[in-house]
């Protein structure tokens, strides 16, 4: 049996959950794919309108008010051409459609991302799905019953790009990921008078756009680097067409991730995962899923360990023999472990087993 699926995804920015989204959408039959509902408006929209995807933009807040209003819509969308399964990709998708589908015969695929609302919302939520689909074991350490918890990891294409020449003239740190409290980008900042006294030549670079429902982050580390003197050391790049591309060309990927508010922390990381691929040398605090990604392949430290992830950073930076192990066992780790193919395969076995009538 192969399941037909609408789609819900509360968001629809440039992040992690919508680059995950597409590549299911590529990924799996198109005639299996009934329609794409997103609650926010935003540049994903366009990307699944280019896939020539079906997609229903329903903008929904974060009140009980909106939520109620989403459901309500979801249910009679869903009544028009029942599919046989929705595929919630995050939290609020999946408690949208666990209302919007009882007493129905729709069933719910909870694909969990993160650890929002773990200590309300996941567990009721999660007993109204027929799966919960989580990215790795530390985003679904909340379930007590695993009988309907599955892990299917992450995964990305292979990639072409290759390592660049390093630039003899500097160290590049790179920090990739929206400027985001929970991404860490004040934890390395913090960090940053020690390693620029310690690497002379070291530039930090943020390579990432704002996130826009928290702008005064952004503003408070350029405020903050002015603060520290440390125009010279730290770069704000922006958001970049290839992410991996400028991995590529940067001595170490470091990811200080912490947890942020509601529960929330890294319960994966594609980044870490691009950055393994490519063979850049990965330095990472131990939070969340981040050691289920990266294994013997990075340097963990303690999170918020600022000193620990200074002296880390300067290992890598000084023992090329310590880069180059870590480089190669992280492509390989990339490469044998977290292939596209297996996660979509793994990802089908799951609908076809909620599809199934109990």
């Amino acid at each position: 049996m192969t399941p037909s699926i609408t789609f819900v995804s509360p968001f629809a920015q440039a992040a992690g959950s919508e680059r995950y989204l597409g590549l299911v959408l590529d990924g799996i039959p198109r005639e299996q794919i009934r329609d794409v509902v997103l609650l926010q408006n935003g540049p994903f929209v366009e990307e699944v309108r280019r896939r020539g995807l079906p997609v229903s933009v329903w903008p929904t807040g974060a009140g009980p008010l909106a939520i109620l209003g989403a459901v309500r819509r979801l249910h009679r969308h869903l009544a028009d051409d029942a599919p046989d399964l929705v595929h919630a990709n995050g939290i609020k998708a999946a408690l949208v459609a666990v209302l919007a589908t009882r007493g129905t015969r729709t069933g719910v695929v909870w694909v969990k991302h993160d650890l929002s609302f773990d200590r309300s919302l996941a567990r009721p939520v999660a007993l109204g799905c027929r799966l919960v689909v989580g990215v790795s074991e530390a985003a679904v350490r909340v379930f007590r019953s695993r009988k309907k918890v599955r892990i299917v990891p992450n995964a990305l294409p292979p990639t072409k790009v290759t390592r660049e020449a390093r630039n003899e003239n500097f160290r590049e740190i790179a920090l990739v990921g929206r400027l985001y409290s929970m991404k860490g980008q004040h934890e390395l900042l913090e960090a940053a008078p020690e390693l620029a006294a310690r690497i002379p030549g070291v530039r930090i670079a943020f390579v990432g756009p704002e996130d826009s429902s928290v702008p005064e982050y952004a503003a408070g580390l350029r405020r903050r680097t002015t603060e520290l003197g440390l125009e010279d050391v730290v770069t704000f790049v922006g958001g970049v067409e290839d992410a991996a591309l400028y991995m590529a060309g940067s001595d170490v990927v470091v990811i200080p991730s912490v947890p942020a508010e509601r529960g929330n922390t890294e319960s994966f990381s594609l980044v870490a995962l691009e950055a393994m691929a490519v063979g850049t040398p990965v330095v990472a605090y131990a939070e969340g899923g981040l050691p289920e990604v990266l294994g013997d392949c990075a340097l963990l430290v303690p999170t918020g360990d600022r000193k620990g992830l200074v002296d880390a950073l300067v290992r890598v930076l000084e023992d090329e023999e310590l880069a180059s192990r870590l480089a190669a066992c992280g492509r390989e780790r990339a490469t044998t472990e977290f292939t596209l193919d297996g996660m979509l395969e793994s990802l089908q076995a799951c609908y076809r087993e909620a599809a199934r009538p109990s």
